[in-house]
Order: C-alpha cells, then sequence, then structure tokens
C-alpha cells in the first residue's frame, strides 16, 4: 500500500489499493466482477495468450466512483453501449486501443478518453495496460450540466474527439487529490458537505476539460444562458417533434428572422435547429426500438425510422449507427 498514487508515475503500483475488489487469473470471474461494477460486456483474449492476471480496485464517491483495472494480458472487450453510465478513462501505464463510437482513441498516460452513456465502447488492452476510471451516473452529470446552463438539456450527451482543454490537466490534478485521499480511513469524501463538492468539481472539470456537445453552450454560459428565440425555438421542436415542420414555421414560432434563429443555434447549441430536430427524433427512435418487440406483426426498423420522419434509411441507419455505436437493426432485437 502507498501513502500516495501520481498518475504520472508509470511504477506498477495499484492505485486505491486499500479498496481491493479482486484478484484473479480466471478471465471469467474478471468479466463478472467487471460487469457488475461497470456494465455487461465481452471479453476475449488476443492471439495465444490465454494467462491472466487481473486486479480491481474501486472506491464509491456517492454517484460516482472510481475503479482502477489492470489485466495482464492482451484483452479485447465490447461493452456495447453504457446507457447509464460516463467513464473517463486515465490510463498510467501502458497502452489501450479504444473505439469510442465511430471514433479512435490511443489511450495512454498522456491522453485520457472519456466513454458517453450513448455511444458504443470497445477496447483493446496491451499486456501491461493499467486504467484508472471515473464512473459517472449519466443522471448525475445531465443534472449538473442543466445546473451550470441553467437550462434543459435537449439532446444526450456526447464527448467527442479532440484536444483537451486546460481543464483536462486540472481533472488529473483532482484526480491525484482524489485517489490519495482513498488510502485514509477518514477523508475529504467522508462527510456529506464534502462529497456533495467533490462530485461536483469532478463533474464541472470532465465537462469543461473534455469536448463534448454542449462545449460551446458551456463556454458561453458565463454570457449569460441561450437567448429568449432559441428555447422557444427548442419548445417549439419539441412540442411538434412528430409533424412534418420546417425552418420557416421554427423561425416564425420564435419570432426572428431565419438568421437569427441560425446565428443563435449556431452560438449557443453548435448546431443547426434542423440539426436539434434530427437529433431529437433520432431520440425518438432509439426508445421506440428498445421499448419494441422485435418479433411483433408490423414492427420493423423501417416502419418506426418513417414514422419519425427518416426517408432515406441508408443514411438514418449510418448516422444511428455514429451516434449510439450499433446499427438499429441490433438494438431493435435487443
Amino acid at each position: 500500500m502507498r501513502e500516495s498514487a501520481n498518475l504520472e508515475n508509470s511504477a506498477p503500483a495499484i492505485p486505491i489499493a486499500r479498496h481491493m475488489l479482486l484478484q484473479t487469473s480466471d478471465i471469467d470471474e474478471a468479466r463478472e466482477r467487471v460487469g457488475k461494477v461497470f456494465c455487461p460486456h465481452r471479453i476475449e483474449f488476443v492471439g495465444n495468450a490465454r494467462k491472466l492476471d487481473f486486479h480491481q480496485s474501486f472506491a464509491s464517491i456517492g454517484r460516482l466512483a472510481l475503479s482502477y483495472v489492470s489485466y495482464g494480458a492482451e484483452v479485447e472487450i465490447d461493452a456495447g453501449v453504457p446507457e447509464d453510465w460516463f467513464m473517463v478513462h486515465t490510463t498510467d501505464r501502458g497502452q489501450c486501443g479504444m473505439q469510442i463510437g465511430g471514433q479512435d482513441v490511443l489511450a495512454d498516460s498522456r491522453t485520457d478518453a472519456v466513454s458517453s452513456a450513448t455511444t458504443g465502447l470497445k477496447m483493446r488492452w496491451m499486456n501491461n495496460c493499467g486504467q484508472l476510471v471515473l464512473k459517472i451516473e449519466r443522471r448525475a452529470l445531465e443534472d449538473h450540466l442543466c445546473q451550470l446552463l441553467n437550462d434543459e438539456l435537449r439532446t444526450p450527451i456526447e464527448f467527442l474527439e479532440g484536444a483537451p482543454s486546460e481543464s483536462a490537466q486540472a481533472y488529473r490534478r483532482m484526480l491525484n487529490f482524489v485517489v490519495s485521499e482513498t488510502e485514509h480511513e477518514e477523508n475529504f469524501y467522508n462527510s456529506p458537505m464534502g462529497l456533495k463538492n467533490l462530485e461536483g468539481t469532478l463533474m464541472t472539470l470532465v465537462l469543461t476539460g473534455f469536448r463534448n456537445n454542449y462545449s460551446e453552450a458551456l463556454l458561453h454560459s458565463a454570457q449569460g444562458v441561450a437567448p429568449r428565440h432559441v428555447r422557444l425555438a427548442e419548445d417549439y421542436i419539441r412540442a411538434h417533434v412528430d409533424e412534418p415542420i420546417s425552418i420557416s414555421d421554427v423561425a416564425a414560432a420564435a419570432g426572428v428572422s431565419q438568421r437569427t434563429l441560425f446565428d443563435g443555434f449556431q452560438r449557443f447549441r453548435d448546431k443547426t435547429p434542423m440539426a436539434f430536430l434530427k437529433a431529437i427524433r433520432m431520440e425518438a427512435v432509439r426508445k421506440e426500438l428498445l421499448r419494441a418487440d422485435a418479433m411483433a406483426s408490423g414492427v420493423s426498423v423501417t416502419s418506426i425510422a418513417v414514422n419519425w420522419g427518416f426517408t432515406n434509411l441508408g443514411r438514418f441507419a449510418e448516422s444511428y449507427r455514429r451516434r449510439y455505436g450499433e446499427l438499429p437493426s441490433v438494438t431493435l432485437r435487443r
């Protein structure tokens, strides 16, 4: 056991070792335990190697949790779409090739990666790779973002590939502090006030440090929330999402010109009004696919997609795959 853990150090010490959860050489036992902590997944050895040296430590931090994982072997993991969790993957040694939605990321000691609740996650761990993973409840992060923006969320939070901001380095420093605190019986987050502030600080650093579809809105939040015409347009779109509406309909409902409407959406939502409409409809399709009975008569991806205004089925399927990490037909079968 060590007194503190520095993520820049490549020494093979185990962070949060005081909270060791499991050590095993059985890949099925490792899969079962990791599935309970994170989400159900498939795991396979790569190549001829069949020797596992798995370690996992785990510390709960309210609606967040911190877990260190290493497999000691080259393995491939398909986690599907987590749905209920966001995860920040900080690699302290080795490398992990990750596919998050349609984005390929090589996570190492210099590059953190964030996997979203609504996008597929696949990983290829190298033999000596170890990751410290911060798990955040989806509802907790969504609620926190609403507080930061003083507004409702119109589309799911989705983290994107891109250079991290300076807040990402602040996230690393904060993570080192949390790791150090886990080694003490009496720590900062034992008290309700300390826990609440720690949760909020970590979530703020994640949202501001790593590029996502709300980064532009967060950047402008200090200058005020989205103007009234943008919020009126969003309310109109949500109320008429199942109807054939046009940009002129939306602009009229917001009481502004189409150009003003476009400018407002680009500045505060980082997308066009019709892209916002498409995202709302895509989310509606996904919810209906998840609820539908694939064996029921008349139920198909085509019927559901067309019902929500997607007539180019090839383009729809590709957009759906990029957003959720799987084809709509796979969602329907689930």
